[in-house]
Formats: C-alpha cells, sequence, structure tokens
C-alpha cells in the first residue's frame, strides 16, 4: 500500500511539473519571440507560439501544444525521477536510523 502511494505522488509530480514546464516554455516563447508571423516551438518541440498582425491593427496570438509525445516522455522521465528519489531518500532515512539505532551518541 506505501508502494502505490509513492506511485501515485510520483505521477502526480511528474504531472504537475510537465505542466510547470511547459507553460514556463511557452512564456519563454512568448517574450523571445521578436517578429510577428514567425511561429516558435519550445520545450522539444511540444508547445508553439505564433503572433500575427492583422489588417484591423490588432494582433492575434496562437499558442498551444504541438507534439503530444513529448508531454507524455516528459511525464513518464519525471514521474520515474520523482520515484527513484522517494526511493533513494526512503533507504537512505532508513540506513540512518539503523546508524542511530546502534551508536547512541548520533542521536
Amino acid at each position: 500500500m506505501k508502494r502505490l502511494f509513492q506511485v501515485l505522488n510520483a505521477v502526480l509530480a511528474g504531472f504537475v511539473g510537465t505542466l510547470l514546464l511547459a507553460t514556463a516554455s511557452i512564456l519563454v516563447l512568448m517574450f523571445s519571440t521578436r517578429e510577428p508571423g514567425r511561429r516558435a516551438v519550445g520545450l522539444f518541440g511540444g508547445v508553439f507560439f505564433q503572433a500575427a498582425d492583422r489588417s484591423d491593427g490588432s494582433m492575434t496570438l496562437e499558442l498551444g501544444v504541438e507534439n503530444w509525445t513529448v508531454f507524455v516522455a516528459l511525464w513518464l522521465v519525471l514521474s520515474a525521477l520523482v520515484f527513484v528519489s522517494m526511493l533513494i531518500f526512503g533507504w537512505l532515512r532508513r540506513y540512518r536510523d539503523a546508524l542511530a539505532a546502534n551508536r547512541p551518541d548520533l542521536k
């Protein structure tokens, strides 16, 4: 049950991390695109941003997802990294507790 909880937390953390990276990537694209009419792609080809001038003097903005497989791969990689880090920190905590149990001066 504990591992299932860790896996669910890792999947959720991977999802939130992917959303944060996608949002940050779109914001970077928005502020780094200088000329209108140019389509900029970021996050390994996962998101795009394009600004275009209209005939009435206003501007249209388009942004969105270019490639869903990038998001799925990023979600899986981030989830795996979070899960492995949970396992490593748990192992280190148990190791520290075992050392402290054998040596009372470490408590």
